[in-house]
């Protein structure tokens, strides 16, 4: 199998994995406040992650650890930790496929970003792609409810923080690591959770057994199996085709709420998310197949 090949399976396979993975988290959300549900999150993520400590090569890349890696990923910790924090938010108030169509701005925000600090060159087609992509994001914004609106407001805010942190991680992926970068980022995570938890005046309580139980599903398939494909899809392939293929990820977590959850978003949600959706790929599909074409002339 080719390096490429298997890249587009990590990238699919971060798709269906985070895809699943926003069903618990939605669930936990109805019991507790987002605050409190990413402190267990990532400490169970960071549970999960230390296991991987039991294999020699593991410990030595994460205690192997260089300061100028460490600061970079606290750096990329506090990145991660407002956009997960805005996207939990976001997940709290509506349905998680609707969440998961808005999560899609986030491409778009990383084709910018990729094009003003990476140099990537940025095409017309991308330019009109971008505006579908707008497009859809407006109509979710202010043509549906308050609700709606203000998740759409706070998934702005998350695609902006998760495109900075994925721009950092694809110029500096050697330093960063993999294992290194999942079990130092699910511990800072924690302290930085608590500190919000402190800063909203929330006590440190314990949730019921199921809601842990749940709670510790969604962080297998979020932080650890959800990082981890999609850093190993990195190494191998181009942001911009990771960011296609995940692309994939509002259909397969659409079916899932539907089969798991029995919601499903509105014609006006469909429509909104469609349009984001469809924008994306326009900006990616076309982009790579002009890639394909120069190599063969």
């Amino acid at each position: 199998m080719t390096s490429e090949r298997s890249g587009d399976y990590y990238a699919l396979s971060c798709a269906l994995v985070c895809a699943l993975g926003n069903i618990p988290a939605k669930v936990a959300l109805e019991n507790i406040t987002p605050e409190l549900f990413q402190l267990y999150f990532f400490g169970f993520g960071f549970l999960m992650s230390a296991v991987y400590l039991v294999r020699p090569k593991a410990r030595q890349e994460v205690f192997a650890t260089t300061s100028k890696a460490f600061l970079l990923i606290l750096i990329l910790s506090l990145l991660f930790s407002f956009a997960i924090y805005t996207f939990i938010s976001s997940l709290k108030l509506i349905e998680p496929a609707t969440v998961s169509f808005l999560s899609r701005f986030e491409v778009l925000v990383t084709v910018v970003f990729a094009f003003i600090f990476l140099k990537e060159r940025l095409r017309p087609i991308e330019i009109i792609g971008g505006i579908i992509t707008i497009g859809g994001l407006i109509i979710l914004k202010f043509k549906t409810n308050m609700v709606i609106s203000q998740a759409a407001t706070l998934m702005i805010l998350s695609s902006f923080f998760f495109a900075t942190a994925e721009i950092i991680i694809k110029k500096y992926i050697n330093l960063v690591g993999t294992i290194r970068f999942i079990f130092w980022r699910n511990f800072f995570m924690i302290f930085i959770f608590y500190g919000i938890l402190v800063y909203h005046n929330q006590p440190l309580s314990l949730p019921d057994n199921k809601t842990l139980f749940i709670i510790a599903i969604a962080s297998f398939l979020l932080p650890v199996m959800g990082r981890l494909t999609y850093i190993e899809a990195l190494k191998r392939i181009k942001v911009s085709r990771a960011a296609l293929i995940t692309q994939s990820m509002p259909l397969f977590t659409a079916i899932f709420a539907l089969l798991i959850l029995g919601t499903y978003p509105t014609p006006i949600e469909w429509l909104g998310g469609g349009l984001i959706i469809l924008g994306v790929v326009v900006i990616k599909f076309k982009v790579e197949k002009i890639k394909n074409a120069n190599k063969l002339t």
